[in-house]
């Protein structure tokens, strides 16, 4: 017992000395603030760390599998008006070219002898674009190295999705439906040869509150959320296909979403990420020079 009551009292003097002596660092670091804070006409470049927060967050608690992705990071640069005023840009480019094969009998060589195992191979490509880009009027408060800010924004974005196919065996008229496992069948026995399921234009604009804290001079981490306004185009969808009629194999192109596309508003709180604009709260590391 006694030697509890000892360890507690040595904790609690342990405690109150770090705290007296981070309270004496936070003045000396007051004084030397400008050695922390960026000053009017420098720049800034970062990039979001979110990923990394959420890979942190998951090991330490029980929510099972964890993956770190960092396949497309979103870029941050900023310019200071003045001490307490910047202007931010966020920027997101992926352009990510899927590739599938898959192997089918070869129905020439099955039609010349039924035993033949000899392949040919369907390709299925899928492209996807996407680029987001925001840019923002900051206002800082506080003069230590922990601060907040407030701001607003506009911001806009494209996403765009292509599949396109390769089939081995060829359609003909003595082979209308011929082997192939890249895609599945209409109910006219067209099958696709290119798909295009998204085609979505944004913008739009709201308020932004954060804060940043300095680990060294010129070097931050930021959070960052807003409240926007985003109003999003669905451009027109289409797909190309080709079947057999009569004799000929006929290629046609038809309109899978109407003609003027889709459109949609929304009110929401958001991040910036490389899936667009998300429910959540955003980091960033961003260094000043």
């Amino acid at each position: 017992m006694k030697t509890k009551i000892i360890l507690s009292l040595l904790f609690v003097i342990f405690c109150l000395s770090f705290t007296n002596a981070q309270s004496k660092s936070n003045d000396s670091e007051s004084a030397k603030k400008t050695e922390f804070l960026p000053k009017a006409g420098e720049f800034g470049i970062g990039a979001d760390a979110t990923p990394v927060f959420n890979y942190i967050g998951n090991f330490l608690s029980a929510a099972g599998t964890n993956t770190l992705n960092l396949s497309s990071p979103v870029i941050y640069a900023k310019y200071y008006l003045s001490d307490v005023m910047a202007i931010r840009a966020t920027l997101l480019v992926s352009s990510k070219n899927h590739k599938d094969l898959y192997y089918d009998l070869d129905d020439a060589a099955r039609f010349l002898d039924p035993l033949s195992n000899s392949q040919v191979i369907d390709t299925k490509n899928t492209l996807n674009q996407q680029y987001f880009f925001s840019l923002a009027y900051q206002k800082f408060i506080g003069k230590n190295r922990l601060r907040g800010f407030y701001g607003v924004q506009v911001l806009g974005g494209y996403d765009n999705t292509k599949s396109t196919y390769v089939y081995g065996n060829p359609m003909s008229e003595l082979n209308p439906k011929p082997t192939n496992t890249a895609s599945a069948y209409g109910v006219n026995n067209e099958r696709p040869l290119v798909s295009l399921t998204t085609n979505d234009f944004s913008f739009g604009g709201g308020v932004i509150a954060g804060f940043e804290y300095y680990i060294i001079p010129k070097l931050c981490i930021g959070a960052e959320a807003s409240l926007n306004l985003i109003y999003t185009h669905g451009g027109q969808l289409n797909s190309q296909s080709e079947r057999v009629i009569g004799n000929q194999v006929i290629t046609s192109d038809v309109v899978t979403s109407g003609a003027n596309g889709s459109s949609d508003f929304s009110i929401q709180t958001s991040r910036f990420t490389p899936k667009g604009y998300q429910d959540q709260l955003g980091f960033y590391v961003m260094l000043h020079f």
